[in-house]
């Protein structure tokens, strides 16, 4: 669940930071890049002392993982904290997911809740799906599908695949919004083509019922052809039985769509 975004991380001090700060986090940016871990902790730690955010979320990162550092959560803990109290978004994900698993804190949902709320508000991606799922599942926050919904929606208009994915089921089956099949299909077809194999699963048994699709075998057996070479056992076993109602030439078209679509996706530049 937890993700270290490191896009972002190492952008330029503000305005009024010294030259010898910023000396001391481009060199500590270039170590961690070369995973010199020891002379990166040399650099950001005089700066996190001092109240630098960007190089506390970092200390907090290095002790949550183990770089350069023994792994020590309480310790990842504070330093997350540091930042997140001065609005850092990613150190409040992350003290998030660390207030869910109880690592260098109590177990705590609603404060996971809360923190995720933080960082969801500020843009957040993955605290936005994070929220998604606790209103989802009553975690932390009362149950709510409406409000899952909300974040769902914010995280997949990021790209999210699994919000997309989620937002698209709750179309599908009415589930804190009115009940849309052709809402579903977007959604659901969205995280599909990102490769999601749920998705992918989900979108061949819409064309196989025809539930906001043409029904069509061709299709279904091609989405389920793809779900299933990421071993999705009920696309798998929904191919078996699709098969027996195919023609040879239909699933030769089907298997042949599969193969240009993973072509295409393949070709597709890395943004």
């Amino acid at each position: 669940m937890k993700r270290h975004i490191l896009k972002g991380i190492f952008i330029a001090l503000a305005a009024f930071a010294s030259c010898e700060a910023m000396a001391g986090f481009d060199e500590g940016k270039a170590a961690f890049v070369v995973r010199d871990f020891k002379k990166a902790l040399a650099e950001f730690k005089p700066l996190a002392d001092k109240g630098d955010m960007q190089a506390q979320h970092i200390l907090g990162m290095m002790y949550d993982e183990g770089q350069g550092v023994n792994q020590d959560f309480i310790e990842a803990a504070n330093w997350y904290k540091k930042a997140a109290l001065q609005g850092n978004v990613d150190s409040q994900y992350n003290l998030g997911v660390m207030c869910a698993l109880g690592q260098g804190m109590p177990l705590d949902d609603k404060q996971s809740a809360d923190w995720f709320l933080k960082a969801a508000n500020k843009g957040h991606v993955l605290a936005q799906f994070a929220l998604g799922r606790l209103y989802t599942i009553g975690k932390g926050v009362k149950n709510d599908h409406k409000l899952a919904s909300d974040w769902y929606l914010k995280a997949a208009k990021q790209d999210h695949f699994k919000a997309q994915l989620a937002l698209g089921k709750n179309y599908l089956y009415g589930s804190g919004v009115p009940k849309d099949l052709k809402q579903a299909e977007f959604w659901i077809r969205k995280s599909a083509e990102q490769g999601h194999y749920k998705a992918q699963y989900e979108l061949g048994l819409m064309y196989q019922h025809g539930l906001g699709v043409t029904k069509s075998a061709v299709e279904a057996y091609m989405w389920f052809q793809l779900a299933s070479t990421q071993n999705h056992e009920g696309a798998k076993k929904a191919l078996d039985e699709l098969a027996k109602t195919m023609k040879a030439e239909e699933i030769a078209s089907a298997k042949g769509n599969a193969s240009n679509w993973k072509a295409r996706a393949t070709e597709k530049p890395v943004t």
